[in-house]
This record gives C-alpha cells, sequence and structure tokens, in this order.
C-alpha cells in the first residue's frame, strides 16, 4: 500500500499505449490513468465521497472512549465515514473508518488526524488480499486506489515512476505498445502495486525472477510522524528489504519505480503437458524449468490412490518473433460475451451452481481429460490471458458465495516437497473437504525480512466454505498447518485467514521478527499504522 508526492503542475497525458510510441514522448510525466471519481465502488463494494481531507474534523463533542483495538483513549469518527470491508475471498470482514486520499499532503492530513483521535490506520489498495490484511477494524482505512498516476516513464530504458494505487492493469496497459511488460505479476491484475509491494508479490516465474520486490528500483516511504524518504536497495538497505513484504507497517508507500522487461511480442508460447500423477507433476517441473520463462501446475484435487496429485502443467515461454499487431491493450483483451451470447459479467452467476463437489469432481475430471489429449501443442496466447485467466470472468469469487473462499497455501522446502505436497492433498481427502482449485509452483528463497518464498515449491487449496464445513475448515488448516511448519515451510500472508503469531514466528524466525519490530518501533514509536493481519500475526 503506498502513495506519492503532491503532483507536479500541469501533468503531461502520457496516453494510454494505443499506439503512442514517437521518440519526443519517450518520456512522459504524470497523468491520471482514471478521471472522474464522483465516487468509487471496488469489488469489496466500498463507496466514498471526494472532499477536503485536510478540513475533515471530528463529531463535535469531546466524548472520549477507552478502549478499541489498540486498548488507548479514543474519540469518536465521523459515522459517515464506517464502510464495511472485506478481503477478496469475501470470508473475513470488518468495518473501519475510510480515507480515499488523492496527494501526499492528503495523507499526512489523515495521519494528523489519526494522532489527534487516538486512532491507527491501515493502508489499502484495491483489497485484493484475501484476508484481514487492509482492514483495521473501527479504526482508519487509508484506501490509496484514488491516487493512481504514472508519475514518470522511460521507454528506452523500461523504468516506471507511479503512485501506488496503479493496478497491475494499468500498469501493463501503459508500457505494453512501448514493448515491456512487468517482470513479476501476481495471478489477477486488480492489485495496486502499493499493495503489492507490501505483500511483495510472485507470479508463474518466482523460481527465475523471485518476488516483486527484487525489480523495485526505489519508493517513497512516509513515516507516520510525517518523515517522507525515499529508499533505494543501496540507501538504506535494511529498510528497502524490511518494508517491501512488511505489510504496509513501517510506513505509506507514495510512490514506486520498477525496472520492467523487454518484449517484441504481446502473446507467448504456451504449451501444456499431463501429469499422471504427482510424482510425475514434480518431473515435469524438473524438466521444464530450466528453460522455462513461465511454469505453472493445475492439480484435479479429487483424484485419489495411485492418480493422487495427477494434473496439467503448462509451460509459456516470450515470443521472439517480433509482433506488433499484439503490442496493444486491445489485442489482450477477449471478448465482453461469449460465443456472442453470455456476458463475461454474468458468468459468475452461471458457475455457482456448479459449486459442489459433484459438480466440481466432475469438472476437474473433465479438464484434465482435455488437457491430456491436446498436450504438447503449441498455442500463442496473450500475456494477459495467460497470467490473469480469472479477470476475464469478472466478480468470479462471487461464485463461492453465500459462504466465500478459503484457501490454504503453503511453501515447502524443496526436499520435502513431494511428501508434504502429497499430505497435504490426502488430509483434505480424508475429511471429506474437497479443494476446488489446486495451483502448484516452483519458487526461490528472497532477499526480504519478512520473506515467504523458499528453494521449493508452493501448493495452494481452494476451499468452499458451506454451513456444513466452516467449523470442520478450522481443523482441517490446523491439521494441514502441521506438517509445513514441521518441514520448515512458510505461509504467504496475502492468502492466510487463520495464522497465528506464535506459528508465524515458528516460520519466518523469531530473530526476523524482533527485528522487524526494532525497526517498526523506531519509524512509528506511537504504533499508529496497525491492521487486523497485523495484530493477528504479530500478536499485538
Amino acid at each position: 500500500m503506498s502513495q506519492d508526492a503532491a503532483p507536479p503542475p500541469g501533468p503531461l497525458p502520457i496516453g494510454d499505449g494505443e499506439g503512442e510510441s514517437s521518440e519526443e514522448n519517450r518520456t512522459r510525466m504524470p497523468r491520471k490513468i482514471h478521471e472522474g471519481y464522483e465516487k468509487t465502488e471496488g469489488h469489496e463494494g466500498v463507496m466514498e465521497r471526494g472532499g477536503d481531507i485536510a478540513g475533515q474534523q471530528l463529531h463535535e463533542g469531546t466524548e472520549q472512549v477507552t478502549g478499541g483495538a489498540t486498548g488507548r483513549t479514543i474519540m469518536p469518527l465521523p459515522v459517515e465515514r464506517l464502510r464495511m470491508l472485506h478481503g477478496w475471498a469475501m470470508v473475513r470482514r470488518a468495518a473501519g473508518y475510510v480515507w480515499q486520499p488523492r496527494s501526499v499532503a492528503e495523507i499526512g492530513a489523515v495521519l494528523a488526524l489519526a494522532q489527534r483521535s487516538g486512532r491507527t490506520v491501515v493502508p489499502r489498495g484495491a483489497g485484493y488480499s484475501y484476508n484481514d490484511a487492509a482492514m483495521n477494524r473501527e479504526d482508519i482505512v487509508l484506501n490509496l486506489a484514488r491516487m493512481n498516476r504514472v508519475l514518470a516513464w522511460d521507454a528506452l530504458n523500461g523504468t516506471i515512476t507511479v503512485e501506488p494505487g496503479v493496478t497491475v492493469r494499468d500498469l501493463w496497459r501503459a508500457v505494453l505498445a512501448d514493448c515491456w511488460w512487468p517482470p513479476v505479476v501476481p495471478g489477477t491484475m486488480g492489485p495496486t502495486l502499493g499493495g503489492a509491494l507490501a505483500q511483495n508479490v510472485h507470479g508463474k516465474n518466482a523460481w527465475r525472477l523471485g518476488s516483486i520486490g527484487e525489480h523495485v528500483l526505489s519508493f517513497d516511504l512516509l513515516g507516520p510522524q510525517g518523515d517522507l524518504v525515499t529508499v533505494t536497495p543501496t540507501s538504506d538497505p535494511e529498510l528497502f528489504h524490511a518494508a517491501i513484504g512488511g505489510i504496509g507497517m513501517l510506513g505509506i508507500i507514495t510512490s514506486v519505480t520498477l525496472r520492467l522487461r523487454r518484449i517484441v511480442s504481446g502473446v507467448l508460447t504456451t504449451r501444456t503437458f499431463a501429469a499422471h500423477d504427482l510424482g510425475e507433476m514434480f518431473t515435469l517441473f524438473a524438466e521444464h524449468a530450466p528453460a522455462a520463462d513461465y511454469l505453472v501446475g493445475w492439480i484435479d484435487g479429487f483424484a485419489s490412490g495411485a492418480a493422487l496429485g495427477r494434473g496439467l502443467v503448462e509451460r509459456a515461454d516470450f515470443s521472439e518473433e517480433p509482433d506488433s499487431t499484439t503490442l496493444h491493450p486491445s489485442a489482450q483483451d477477449v471478448a465482453p460475451k461469449i460465443a456472442g451470447l453470455v456476458p463475461r459479467a454474468q458468468l459468475w452467476r452461471v458457475m455457482k451452481p456448479l459449486f459442489t463437489d459433484p459438480a466440481m469432481r466432475a469438472a476437474n475430471l473433465a479438464q484434465y481429460r482435455r488437457g491430456a489429449l491436446t498436450g504438447g501443442h503449441v498455442h500463442y496466447t496473450p500475456h494477459a490471458q495467460f497470467h490473469f485467466l480469472h479477470d476475464y470472468m469478472p466478480n468470479w469469487q462471487r461464485s463461492w458465495l453465500p459462504g466465500g473462499l478459503r484457501q490454504f497455501q503453503a511453501f515447502i522446502p524443496r526436499e520435502h516437497a513431494y511428501t508434504i505436497c502429497a499430505e497435504l492433498l490426502t488430509r483434505s481427502q480424508e475429511a471429506q473437504i474437497y479443494p476446488y482449485l489446486c495451483v502448484f509452483k516452483q519458487h526461490r528463497a528472497d532477499p526480504f525480512l519478512l520473506r515467504y518464498q523458499l528453494d521449493g515449491f508452493s501448493l495452494s487449496l481452494d476451499y468452499h466454505v458451506t454451513a456444513h464445513n466452516a467449523a470442520r475448515l478450522d481443523e482441517l488448516f490446523a491439521a494441514l498447518r502441521a506438517p509445513v511448519v514441521a518441514s520448515g515451510g512458510t505461509f504467504y500472508l496475502a492468502k492466510d485467514d487463520s495464522l497465528d503469531a506464535v506459528t508465524y514466528a515458528r516460520t519466518v524466525g523469531p530473530d526476523r521478527i524482533a527485528r522487524f519490530l526494532e525497526l517498526k518501533r523506531a519509524r512509528d514509536p506511537e504504533g499508529r499504522l496497525q491492521s487486523d493481519l497485523f495484530r493477528r500475526v504479530f500478536g499485538v
């Protein structure tokens, strides 16, 4: 989560990548990616009016309340700011007082308000973390989505500076026509760059290029006491590697400078291979990882016995054949209707009745057989369609309602990966709580303080929450977590919704936890920056 410095006067339009590439426009100055914010309505349903944040006052009166999440003496805030927020998985929910600043000065005004009222603050991007990462129960939520400008773009060298509210979608659409692509992207294009840094997201090339933080050249960090510093890997390496992945608790990122990857085509060469069991899944990764640009595995969570872990491995490689016709955002988009009939925006409604065990068992089997039949065939897939498949079914997560979705994602050291992955799948099946979607990826260790990536593999398991299994899912997650922790594995704070402080310290290491809290006390002595997630996993 992050935000940027006050905009310079007279921003020049950067264009949206629709063919602009003249030499005089190679380096461009700020522009607003989205114009006209009479209101905003994100997937989390938050709507917030604009207005003079600096002039926002507390309710009349001096009533003080002792208590709340921090135990401080606090003062009331404007009730019209109170909104119910939820994570992307729509399970974790909490009410918070929402402000949507447009500048660093407005962020500062909210921080000053928080200090006067005895409140805590959490920065929030687009709300794409599955859990409580961007929630602050009954306290201030700083929604940075309106700080969404590109501040500078050097199309010759592939470096871009953006405000934290710029989304992954905004980013790739701004640079594609100039033959660039983000080096690391998550599985959806909705997250903001500030949120991506706060969680240090990874993609389908994690074993090769690591996390997004490894491609950051610098960022501006606003402390809760109003100090604004530019942080680089050389100017302050400790703060750099702690704030990235620091879940927004060491300061508010106000701008980010990234180095991008040069491409010559808007399509990837993709092939799919069938793995008949979990052992073959690992074999295929070992065979293709040395040369592939991207690699991701899908596993049928219902397959058992000799077929345990069967699935498909998709490999994608950058095209070396220049193709300017595909280097336009429009070439990455899909038709708004399927077969010209069913609107994609309504597809989640069609999917919703299929979210039952019998239907998903049949769907998984069909997907495996279809992939096995076409295995090895070469396809040419637009970058966005390869990386952001779920975004082409808008509001996909609503298919999981009314219960929602819970994901268990484990990162497992290489030497234990096969055994633990098999155990996670088997335990789910023995509990008769089947993961409807299972994704398998390879990783490498990174240099960040609160790192979750390691030399090994990850397995993410998506479970449909129902009235019949809600309580049993807590028991299952506890059972799944034990062997992961014992193996030296880790968990991803962007996804986990139930990790406790003791277990988190065991996975990250008590020394790293202690050092992070020391840095936080130095930068935030009053504990002004907090979130529900921070309190949960740090036990504060």
